[in-house]
């Protein structure tokens, strides 16, 4: 079983078609005693940094970083056999149309990549996904989005954005396959496009 901090996104809906989920509601605590834990939380809004209130801004923050920090911070020091994967954003590592959505991204992969673990069965590891096709960011944007995203994919080395259930089958494969040797890491999840000038 996995237990799931955002358990209403696209990605999550995909992962249960694969993995047992059990969602854990928005201010109710994580367990403490299971085993498999995912972040699937984020928060980013249409418009530039420079129109965002200082509200906003916090929000964004707490959400994107302070909130997944606390939350892994607690399990760590509480459960030792927590294995922790977190969804970030690449957006954390080229930037974003909001400048505090990316930085708050950011923050939190430098906590996962610089975390120390306080037991030898514990995991901590980052999927970071650029666009994932179907989700409410993507849906929701306006004309002038649109057309930058199309405009991106055209330069995209794959041609389209990755899916829902590539992402999730990584979470599976991240928290149930794999021993937990992987940890401390972020990984990037992006078809290679931060290579596409180069071909």
């Amino acid at each position: 079983m996995i237990f799931v901090r955002g358990a209403g996104s696209e990605v999550v809906k995909s992962l249960e078609r694969i993995s047992e989920v059990v969602a854990i509601p928005r201010g109710a605590p994580m367990p403490a005693a299971e085993r498999r834990y995912l972040f699937c939380v984020g928060r980013i809004l249409q418009k530039n940094i420079r129109f965002q209130t200082d509200e906003e801004i916090a929000e964004t923050f707490f959400v994107n970083t302070v909130q997944v920090i606390r939350e892994c911070d607690w399990l760590i020091k509480n459960n030792p056999d927590a294995r922790i994967c977190v969804v970030g954003s690449d957006a954390g590592f080229k930037g974003s149309f909001d400048a505090v959505y990316a930085a708050a991204k950011a923050g939190l992969h430098n906590y996962i990549d610089n975390k120390r673990l306080e037991h030898p069965h514990q995991q901590l590891v980052c999927i970071a996904p650029s666009m994932i096709d179907g989700t409410k960011s993507i849906k929701n944007r306006n004309a002038d989005g649109k057309k930058a995203l199309d405009d991106r994919l055209r330069q995209h080395p794959k041609g389209r954005m990755v899916t829902t259930m590539e992402v999730a089958k990584l979470i599976h494969f991240l928290l149930c396959i794999d021993e937990g040797f992987i940890s401390g890491v972020t990984i990037r999840m992006n078809g290679g496009e931060h290579c596409r000038n180069r071909y």
